[in-house]
């Protein structure tokens, strides 16, 4: 049974705006040209469990998913993209680093929007 996730609050509503309004943290690390998909908000875990609402990472739908966009192959997106999230967690991290070392990047660019 899948335990549901507390609604954000005001201020972590704000911060996953923000996010979301910057996009895929990991299409900027690999300055596509483009980015893989919508963007949407992933819920970090530990041992299984959901961190919560001030730890998430805004990832496109590739990265997230593993969602290819229109036209474009498997292969493609791999090339271009890199791994996705979805399709193994090892390669993922491997390639991008963990949870926590994307979660510090999506906070320091949030903050430089920040007032």
């Amino acid at each position: 049974m899948k335990r549901s996730i507390p609604k954000p609050t005001k201020a972590q509503q704000a911060r996953q705006d923000a996010a979301r309004a910057l996009g895929c943290v990991v299409c900027r690390m690999v300055d596509a040209p483009v980015q893989g998909g919508d963007t949407e908000i992933h819920h970090l875990n530990s041992a299984g469990r959901n961190r919560g609402q001030d730890f998430t990472i805004a990832l496109c739908s590739w990265h997230h998913r593993a969602v290819n966009l229109d036209g474009w192959g498997l292969r493609t997106m791999v090339e271009v993209f890199g791994p996705s999230l979805a399709r193994g967690s090892k390669s993922f991290h491997a390639e991008f680093g963990s949870d926590d070392e994307l979660l510090a990047i999506q906070n320091e660019h949030i903050g430089i929007l920040a007032p």
